[in-house]
């Protein structure tokens, strides 16, 4: 992925922080709001650097969700819901064709959007690593959304 340095320094630093540290651990190592990071800043820096095509092929549908929960755990509301248009819309089965032409439309509203990411992830990243001891969460890559907080994606029309 091409070098990608965000609006702030922050953002980077985040970025690559957490990258390493996955690199010398296991997914079983990050805290939640490690995790909600790492997925808001990969995808974020897919989008800066129109890479976003090839950072979602591998698994569209299962990038798209972590990145949705992500922006909408930072606060990016208009982010998320552009996410949440492009899953609700999606075929049963994603071509390469419709992925090329989904991340390109994306990519140019998200480019566009008046959420100031760069600083949602940066105010959360300064709210939440601290110390972020406290919320290891055994499990998987995907963080999963607080109980008492439910989600726009809790309803069915996704699915």
């Amino acid at each position: 992925m091409e070098t990608w340095r965000g609006h702030f320094p922050i953002t980077n630093f985040v970025l690559h922080a957490l990258l390493n540290k996955r690199a010398a651990t296991d997914a079983a190592g990050f805290s939640r709001a490690e995790a909600v990071l790492l997925a808001a800043c990969e995808f974020w820096a897919a989008v800066a650097t129109h890479e976003l095509a090839l950072y979602l092929a591998p698994q569209p549908v299962p990038r798209l969700l972590l990145a949705f929960e992500a922006f909408s755990e930072i606060g990016a509301v208009r982010v998320a819901s552009a996410l949440r248009v492009v899953l609700g819309d999606r075929p049963e089965a994603q071509s390469s064709m419709w992925l090329r032409q989904q991340a390109s439309d994306l990519e140019a509203c998200l480019l566009d959007t008046e959420d100031a990411v760069d600083h949602l992830i940066a105010q959360f990243a300064s709210e939440h690593m601290a110390d972020d001891s406290s919320e290891k969460q055994l499990g998987g890559e995907y963080p999963e959304s607080p109980p008492a907080k439910p989600t726009p994606m809790d309803d069915t029309a996704i699915e």
